[in-house]
């Protein structure tokens, strides 16, 4: 067993149409004193939520209906309808494959995580979102991420 680690005063917004894998990310968070999580199931009630909340971290369900994934992260980069253009976004997919991570990316995910989700592989992404911050560049009226470079210190 591996003991959480501590996020505490971060706020965390979660979207998932799924309350079942809201409620289990929400218990994984609160083991790591993430007490400030706020809900959403939708497109439109996730857009609510970002501007009214403004939370440090979101975290997005990829397989939201009718390209609602797709949707939010553009708008959460886009400076014309956000004003919090570079929150971090962790992407979670059920069947990741190639194509889907790459667009995910390119549209300003930070971390993208596998479902199911064990508690120590969602608490390692933040722990990388938080204590690894990446630098952003503006383009064509978003915000887009600089990709991570590869230190030669690293080997």
């Amino acid at each position: 067993m591996h003991i959480a680690p501590s996020f505490p005063n971060l706020s965390v917004l979660l979207i998932d149409a799924s309350p079942h894998y809201r409620r289990i990310i929400r218990t994984m968070m609160y083991q790591a004193q993430l007490h400030r999580i706020f809900e959403a199931s939708d497109l439109s009630s996730a857009a609510t939520m970002f501007i009214q909340k403004q939370p440090n971290i979101v975290i997005l369900d990829w397989d939201l209906p009718d390209s609602g994934s797709m949707k939010c992260l553009a708008s959460i980069r886009s400076f014309k309808t956000s004003p919090f253009a570079k929150a971090p976004v962790l992407v979670m997919m059920e069947r990741p494959d190639r194509r889907s991570v790459v667009h995910a990316a390119k549209l300003g995910a930070h971390e993208i995580i596998n479902k199911p989700i064990s508690p120590n592989n969602l608490w390692l992404h933040l722990s990388g979102i938080i204590n690894i911050p990446r630098k952003y560049k503006e383009q064509n009226g978003s915000i887009s991420l600089v990709p991570r470079a590869i230190s030669n210190n690293m080997f």
